[in-house]
């Protein structure tokens, strides 16, 4: 596991930091403090970009990025699939156990005004966890797992990490709701990618599966 998480630290790293630098806030501060100081830093562009590229986690993204791997192995969509699956599900149930309020609600109750970012709808239920954030860190996760340039790994991390951050600057959820979807979705990445790439049903069609799923055949082999 050690030399596993060595070869993709460039993922892993930064993580981890976040990891350790979200735990120690979220113990230090309360959940409407933290959210209160996040609030009070936008602009008309940040509220912009993060109001679009809190899209990259959407739960349907899971289809153009599981269409551009069948082009690379067919392996990958299956654990692409698989993980996000198991994560979406994971997700939900645990949103419906703690059905907790979302920022809108906690805040209107608190009588505490919030910066809403114009044209964003605002829910009310299902705060915890953040859906978009295990989404997108079970997306980029199995990306950089899947990929050997130690840039484009950086690269996964921050955008998944951007749009976590974009669920906080729309009011959408609390740190902890993000933080914790990321630890769903990096935990879902790691089973998956693990099990599809060593379990003896999949390795016996290795032939198969570590071939792309579609070949695009040029005029010249036609």
């Amino acid at each position: 596991m050690f030399s596993f998480l060595k070869k993709n630290s460039a993922f892993f790293i930064p993580y981890f930091i976040f990891l350790l630098a979200g735990g120690a806030i979220l113990l230090l501060w309360n959940k409407t403090d933290i959210h209160l100081f996040i609030n009070s830093y936008h602009n008309t562009i940040a509220d912009l970009f993060f109001s679009n590229w809190t899209n990259l986690g959407l739960g349907i993204m899971i289809l153009p990025v599981a269409l551009i791997l069948a082009f690379i192995r067919f392996r990958y969509v299956i654990i692409s699939v698989i993980g996000f699956v198991m994560s979406g599900l994971l997700n939900d149930i645990l949103k419906m156990l703690f059905h907790s309020s979302r920022p809108s609600i906690i805040f209107s109750d608190l009588h505490q005004p919030l910066y809403h970012v114009p044209n964003v709808e605002m829910y009310a239920d299902y705060s915890f966890p953040s859906g978009h954030a295990t989404t997108s860190f079970c997306m980029f996760c199995l990306l950089a797992l899947y990929t050997k340039n130690n840039l484009l790994k950086t690269v996964y991390f921050i955008i998944a990490l951007l749009i976590a951050y974009s669920r906080m600057y729309l009011s959408e959820h609390f740190l902890k709701d993000v933080y914790t979807g990321s630890i769903i979705g990096v935990s879902c990445a790691l089973l998956s990618y693990y099990w599809v790439m060593n379990a003896k049903i999949f390795n016996r069609f290795a032939e198969r599966l570590d071939k792309p799923l579609i070949i695009l055949k040029s005029k010249r082999e036609k």
